[in-house]
């Protein structure tokens, strides 16, 4: 079983011009809806088999939103996109680590 240390769970997580996310430990996260859409890493986005990216960024809408979101468990997000695209489960830790990764 995959466990989420302490500091890697939201304490919040608002949408409001971007997602922001307050950490357990207090560390803070912004992360635009646009690179958020563009790191999905469900199989429609990512070759399940190679790790290859499918999900061309061209085809993003510019004003990507999300609709809604849900939390999956205790340990991620599922968000509910303005472009129709519902199947991604952003897992606590790679939201944590998104933005050390931009």
């Amino acid at each position: 079983m995959l466990k989420v240390k302490k500091k890697a769970k939201p304490e919040k997580i608002l949408m409001g011009d971007e997602m922001y996310i307050l950490w357990q430990d207090g560390k803070e996260s912004y992360i635009s809806y646009f690179d958020l859409r563009d790191s999905c890493p469900c199989a429609t986005c990512i070759d399940e088999f190679s790790g290859v990216k499918k999900l061309d960024p061209k085809t993003i809408p510019k004003d990507i939103r999300p609709l809604r979101s849900e939390y999956v468990g205790n340990y991620a997000l599922r968000v509910y996109w303005s472009d129709s695209h519902d199947t991604g489960i952003f897992h606590y830790k790679m939201l944590r680590a998104f933005n050390n990764s931009q």
